[in-house]
């Protein structure tokens, strides 16, 4: 609730501050409706009813769209967030941008990293993952009760190409992407994918990184978001990086990848506090083919790795490398494979299992504890709905995506014996909502979802609470719900979105140091409102997700849809 963190004990911003703060908050309190019964199935046919808002897209400019993408966004607003925003400095946003009090304990900055542009003009990108990088932060002040933002493209080397012929204006795809080739067979011809920075922010060993599996990390500025250039750790590493590596508590940094041409398979390396490679071994796959391995979970002792069966065949390998045809348009699901996990001792690098395990489709975990009690391993991953080639089918053109359920995940506690390896359960850790697909009590179980967060200090133990991301089947089309599921519990809290609006994936923040209950803390997120085609930065109070606002940031410009984010305290810069 507005003002709830001054109540607490913490120092407050001025009182003058704080009461023109309260009288704006409570014009636009935002509260979750009451939980009904609601239909997870989506009419194809476009947004209807209060969802049906109009997008006021730009008419002229750089960024005003073709008649085509108009048509798509007017059929379904969310859409309206895929739209590119370009370049904006940092810079102070107006004293009236702040709706409610920003706790004293955020002073500090969120980050975002998403696709700035999945179009050059008319010429649309062959599927999400292959957009532009774009990196957006929010420097908060409690102190003064303000704020300062902007957004900024990832200068990659891809982008710079791009824009030397032409950029957005020239129609055309000028460097072959994972999945988009190029216009020119030639500029394909035994060309390797190029990296779009586009996925995930880190800091490590002082930088800023902005991570994708498609290369090495892009250094970024923390303040002015100017990229700094490709960071290269020791020597060289020998393979691709993880879009989604994963820090220990003393700043050693696990990474895998894709082993660089003429080499095959997957990499794992350890990684120093200070950016030095201390290792680098070998992944073991249950087969020659190309695969993608998006996400792992770290424990206290272990990462768990779960490779799907979606895989480059051999047969179409020549085909990729030669530029004949994209590479990951290519893939296919191999119905008759197994998934295959691997676990992993940190300390060393080594194998301690690696097994088949029915088989199952995932892009993301929340993570993985141990418990010592039984000798298992808990790895806490999303797993798919329905069919992964209908899931790609929907991120090769994001104008044309219709979401559903079956679109999205449940999140499922896969359970590892750690003497045999072998798989002992992989429920749901919460049931799905009460009348499955066809509607339920969106408090009731778990929503459709997707990007599971946990608080810090619940790293490497069993958590109370994971928030998600979720899909309420209300007839907004896409994300429109904020989850805090309880784990054992048969009561969660549900945040379901106005019309119109639909939130980012959720950045946890604890209240002090992280003493106190799992809970006590902050949710952040960025917020697109597709009737002002404008974004929010919203802050929650992690204890009350379905109460009022803590505060609300509006800005003047929207953010296009993100996958990723990171959260700095000023303290620790």
């Amino acid at each position: 609730m507005v003002g709830s963190s001054a109540a607490r004990g913490s120092a407050a911003p001025p009182p003058a501050v704080v009461a023109a703060a309260r009288a704006s908050s409570s014009r636009r309190r935002v509260v979750a409706p009451s939980s009904s019964r609601r239909d997870l199935r989506v009419s194809s046919s476009g947004a209807r009813g209060e969802h049906a808002v109009t997008v006021p897209l730009p008419s002229s400019g750089p960024h005003a769209p073709p008649s085509d993408v108009r048509d798509a966004v007017n059929a379904w607003p969310w859409r309206g967030g895929l739209e590119p925003c370009g370049d904006v400095d940092v810079a102070p946003l107006p004293a009236d941008a702040v709706e409610g009090v920003i706790p004293p304990e955020l002073a500090g900055s969120l980050y975002r990293v998403g696709p700035g542009r999945i179009r050059l003009g008319t010429k649309k990108y062959a599927h999400w993952f292959d957009g532009d990088g774009f990196i957006f932060a929010i420097h908060l002040d409690p102190e003064t009760n303000t704020a300062r933002a902007g957004a900024k493209m990832v200068r990659t080397e891809r982008y710079e190409r791009q824009e030397a012929r032409g950029g957005a204006a020239a129609n055309a795809v000028a460097v072959r992407g994972a999945w988009t080739q190029a216009d020119s067979v030639f500029d394909n011809v035994f060309a390797f994918p190029t990296n779009p920075g586009n996925t995930s922010p880190m800091f490590h060993a002082g930088s800023l990184l902005v991570l994708c599996e498609g290369g090495a990390p892009y250094e970024v500025d923390a303040t002015s978001l100017r990229t700094k250039g490709v960071k290269v750790f020791g020597s060289n590493l020998p393979m691709g990086f993880s879009a989604h590596a994963k820090r220990d508590a003393d700043g050693t940094l696990y990474t895998w990848g894709l082993a660089k041409p003429p080499a095959i398979g997957m990499s794992v390396a350890k990684i120093t506090k200070d950016g030095a490679v201390e290792k680098v071994v070998p992944l073991p796959l249950n087969g020659p083919e190309m695969t993608l391995m998006h996400d792992a979970a770290m424990s206290e002792n272990y990462l768990a790795f779960i490779v799907p069966p979606w895989k480059l065949p051999m047969g179409a390998m020549a085909g990729a490398l030669s530029g004949a045809g994209s590479f990951g348009h290519a893939f296919r699901w191999a119905e008759e494979d197994a998934a295959w996990m691997v676990i992993m001792r940190k300390s060393n690098l080594s194998v301690v299992h690696a097994t088949e395990i029915p088989r199952m489709s995932t892009y993301h975990f929340a993570t993985a504890y141990e418990r010592e009690s039984d000798g298992t391993l808990h790895v806490l991953v999303n797993r798919l709905i329905g069919p992964r080639p209908e899931l790609e089918r929907n991120f090769s053109d994001m104008y044309a995506a219709v979401w559903s359920a079956p679109g999205y995940n449940t999140l499922c506690d896969y359970v590892v014996d750690l003497k045999s390896g072998k798989l002992l359960s992989s429920e749901p850790v919460v049931p799905p909502t009460v009348g499955g697909a066809r509607g339920g009590d969106a408090r009731s179980g778990q929503l459709p979802m997707e990007f599971p967060v946990i608080a810090r200090a619940a790293r490497g133990r069993a958590p109370e609470y994971v928030y998600t991301l979720g899909f309420s089947g209300g007839g907004a089309g896409y994300f429109d719900a904020i989850q805090k599921l309880r784990l054992g519990s048969g009561t969660h809290a549900t945040r379901i979105s106005p019309p119109g609006t639909f939130p980012s994936e959720v950045e946890f923040v604890p209240r002090g140091d992280g003493s106190g209950d799992e809970d006590d803390g902050y949710l952040l997120y960025v917020e697109y409102d597709a009737s002002a085609h404008k974004s929010s930065v919203v802050i929650l109070d992690a204890k009350d997700v379905e109460g009022d606002v803590v505060a609300r940031i509006r800005l003047p410009f929207h953010v296009p849809h993100t996958f990723h984010g990171t959260y700095r305290a000023n303290a620790a810069l």
